[in-house]
């Protein structure tokens, strides 16, 4: 398998066209976990920055156990954002969460609204986020889980701080050649390679692996494009 390193002047490119959308702003969804089983979503940007959010943004919260039955999740909405209890433990949650559309006029700012309600909008954007918890490494770990943007792990055992660890990014369940992946926010960029694959070496404690796709959309009046956030949370020991 062959690793892809982005060339400086394709990254250059790459983050030029990010600070110009609301892009910039890696705001991604992701679980911490808060007492007796629960877990409180999160959403937000830079830095682990937190922002609220609209309960109805989260689209969808499935559990599961390590040899991948599923298991009953309760989702309570609450004032800025949710909590999600899982009936038992879980060793994997996903997410999905919408965070609507956004479009601008020319140079103009992005707002918060698709272009047929933003009047002379001329390009716009449609961003949904997808998120992954491992907590017990398993074969619900390697299974594919149906979401629109993906990515499953490839090693079968559990991580281990500095030891190369294969992943594998999914677009609508097929692998995705191209995909900017990096581990953590401040992690070198790679690229998966034909087989969506991409390799990495986890840090000791909590890490979170981090891929994005922008997709042009034809058709719809709402939007120019489609945005693909993926956030993947384990632990190495």
């Amino acid at each position: 398998m062959q690793i892809r390193k982005i060339p400086l002047r394709h990254w250059l490119a790459m983050a030029a066209v990010l600070a110009a959308s609301p892009l910039a702003l890696a705001h991604n969804v992701w679980l911490e976990p808060d007492a007796d089983g629960a877990y409180r979503v999160q959403f937000g940007g830079h830095e682990g920055q937190r922002e609220a959010f609209a309960a109805d943004k989260l689209k969808s919260v499935h559990a599961y156990d390590a040899r991948g039955r599923s298991i009953e999740v309760a989702v309570h909405p609450e004032p800025g954002g949710a909590r999600v209890t899982p009936a038992r433990r879980a060793a994997l949650l996903a997410t999905h969460f919408d965070n609507g559309f956004f479009s601008r006029a020319g140079e103009g700012p992005m707002v918060n609204r698709p272009m047929n309600e933003n009047p002379g909008a001329t390009s716009g954007v449609h961003a949904l986020k997808f998120h992954k918890t491992i907590t017990e490494w398993g074969p619900i770990a390697r299974q594919k889980l149906g979401q629109a943007f993906e990515i499953i792990a490839r090693t079968r055992r559990a991580p281990h701080a500095g030891e190369s660890q294969q992943f594998q990014v999914l677009l609508n369940g097929q692998p995705r050649a191209g995909v900017r992946v990096s581990l953590g926010e401040k992690g070198e960029p790679l690229l998966t390679d034909a087989d969506g694959l991409v390799t990495v070496a986890p840090r000791a404690g909590l890490n979170q692996l981090l891929a994005i796709v922008r997709l042009p959309v034809a058709g719809d009046a709402r939007t120019t494009s489609l945005s693909y956030e993926f956030l993947l949370e384990f632990s190495a020991h």
